[in-house]
């Protein structure tokens, strides 16, 4: 039966592919790749700030009166940057009404809201 071999070496920054084979004979090698492994950066990237910026509660309470006078019967509180929904909607209505009250970043929405037919 005959076995191949392949293994790989690491060797002062070159890899090199080794085939063999063997079958009861002295088995012979060949190098098939080769390839240059460059040294590792080690400089420090400072990634980008990615601070969440939070409404205050007094800007809240306009712009989400704002945000919600398109859809009657729905009704907003706002507590310590949560937003709290309540009333009743239509489903085909709430994805749009979420994406206008998540645009105006509060901490949380509390969706309380009744999902009308």
């Amino acid at each position: 039966m005959k076995k191949n071999i392949i293994g790989y070496f690491l060797a002062f920054g070159v890899l090199a592919l080794v085939m063999g084979s063997c079958k009861g004979k002295a088995s012979q090698t060949t190098t098939t790749d080769t390839a240059v492994i460059a040294p590792a950066d080690n400089t420090v990237k400072k990634m980008p700030d990615t601070t969440v910026i939070i409404s205050a509660d007094d800007s809240l309470k306009t712009t989400v009166a704002d945000a919600i006078k398109d859809f009657p019967g729905v009704n907003a509180a706002v507590d310590q940057g949560v937003i709290t929904l309540t009333g009743t909607i239509t489903r085909d209505k709430l994805p749009k009404l979420m994406m206008s009250v998540n645009a105006l970043h509060p901490k949380k929405v509390n969706n309380q809201l009744t999902i009308a037919k």
